[in-house]
């Protein structure tokens, strides 16, 4: 009964609502019609990255619904040279200085010729002396080697997550074939550690990277029998930072905290009563008494062999060895969350696109949970409930008479599902949209 009260306070909150699925409301709005920030994600952040691309501060390769890192940097620097508060956040003063020129962004290209004069004359002398066509053949290299990138799928992305997971990256708490936000923070983490341009995507030269980080660590193991001199200059360089990374620590945010306070709780360390995603004195008391358990240095911060520790203890631990309804409706609720952004795809049950009801078919069977394929036979096969709780069905009449749509609810009155002109995404119940299209809500057995 204790677990159960304690599951419902947590459940219930905005807070996991918010943390696990790091995404705003979705409305009808406009780019202007509401404050934009980190973690959101949503066609206004796309839109947003665009101005900010069209006036030098957005870099970033392709612009995406999701207001990250990135993102936030683009902001803040376009904020400074603009005299405004640098904070990273788009509110209202912020909305009109982007907005105010937004017009005028094609005079630059007429100012570009200019630019590109003094280039072209200088690949005239240099051509011959830096001999241009040695980087031609080095690019040609790179785009013919794989590139993972945010929505990628395929047996290549559960490979770099098992590598980087290997090396205390990935910290999701299991691999999969979806290249989602949490991989893309993963491969940004390992490319600032190894100096490389932070992007989240995995190109070749990431790639080749993780595979000699991977070999490097696994190298010492190999090496000692042979000689006794040899492993030390080879194990004292790569092998270490790696193994001693701190990945969370006092003062940590996000949706990893959360993750490790879940594991540290079912362990019996972490005994707050809501799950949180900060990273303070409690949790961080949590993980000296697991370290002090199992026989780690008591830092309070956690490393790669705290995470390795954590798994052993998880694999150990004999008391439930099934699955209990609420570890099934947290896993549901978590594996939603990896998928948010992927598209709209009439009769989709993939990651390459899902409708509605192949995205709940599809989260729900990875847990071992078995629904119907169609909106109408999942409303035959639950069971109507009057106030629903979180991992609850709710359903909709939106265009045909009679249960036409449905998602996953979160607690705090929002829902995950695939919208059709969103992609996978959240939205709040109580949007006159949704109110007035709301049928009930039914809860699936397992």
């Amino acid at each position: 009964m204790e677990n159960k009260k304690v599951l419902k306070r947590f459940i219930m909150t905005s807070t996991f609502a918010g943390a696990f699925l790091a995404a705003p409301v979705i409305g009808e709005a406009a780019l202007g019609d509401q404050t934009l920030k980190l973690g959101q994600t949503n066609s206004d952040v796309k839109d947003l990255q665009s101005i900010l691309k069209s006036k030098g501060y957005f870099h970033y390769q392709e612009t995406t619904t999701y207001f990250g890192p990135i993102t936030k940097k683009a902001v803040m620097d376009f904020q400074k040279a603009n005299g405004l508060v640098v904070d990273g956040i788009v509110g209202k003063q912020t909305y009109g200085k982007l907005l105010q020129n937004s017009h005028q962004e094609e005079k630059p290209t007429v100012q570009k010729p200019t630019v590109q004069k003094p280039t072209v004359k200088k690949p005239t002398v240099q051509k011959p002396t830096v001999s241009t066509t040695k980087p031609a053949g080095t690019q040609q290299t790179q785009q013919a080697g794989k590139v993972l990138k945010l929505n990628s799928t395929g047996p290549e992305v559960k490979q770099l997550q098992t590598d980087l997971k290997s090396l205390g990256f990935f910290t999701f708490y299991k691999t999969t074939d979806f290249y989602g936000t949490i991989t893309t923070e993963a491969v940004r983490k390992f490319q600032i550690n190894q100096k490389l341009k932070a992007t989240g995507v995995a190109d070749q030269i990431t790639l080749d990277r993780v595979q000699k980080q991977v070999a490097a660590k696994k190298a010492p193991n190999t090496t000692t029998p042979i000689t006794a001199t040899p492993p030390k200059p080879t194990a004292s360089t790569p092998a270490p930072p790696p193994k001693e990374t701190v990945i969370l620590k006092f003062g940590s945010k996000g949706t990893q905290v959360m993750q490790l306070q879940t594991r540290l709780k079912k362990l019996g360390y972490f005994t707050y009563p809501m799950i949180t995603d900060y990273y303070g004195t409690v949790t961080e008391e949590s993980v000296e008494k697991f370290q002090k358990a199992s026989g780690l240095p008591v830092t309070g911060e956690v490393t790669n062999s705290v995470l390795t520790k954590l798994s052993q203890a998880e694999k150990n631990q004999t008391s439930k060895p099934s699955k209990t309804r609420d570890q099934i409706t947290i896993n549901v609720i978590a594996n939603a969350s990896e998928l948010m952004g992927v598209p709209y795809v009439w009769g989709g049950t993939t990651t390459n696109g899902f409708d509605c009801s192949g995205f709940i078919q599809y989260v729900y069977a990875k847990e071992g949970v078995q629904l119907p394929r169609t909106v109408a036979q999942m409303w035959n096969a639950t069971t109507t409930v009057s106030n629903p709780a979180v991992g609850d069905l709710v359903y909709f009449e939106t265009y045909t008479a009679g249960p036409s749509h449905l998602g996953i609810y979160i607690g705090n009155g929002q829902f995950v599902h695939a919208g059709s002109s969103t992609g996978v995404t959240v939205s709040d119940m109580n949007l006159s949209y949704w109110k007035n299209r709301y049928l009930g809500s039914k809860r699936v057995n397992y």
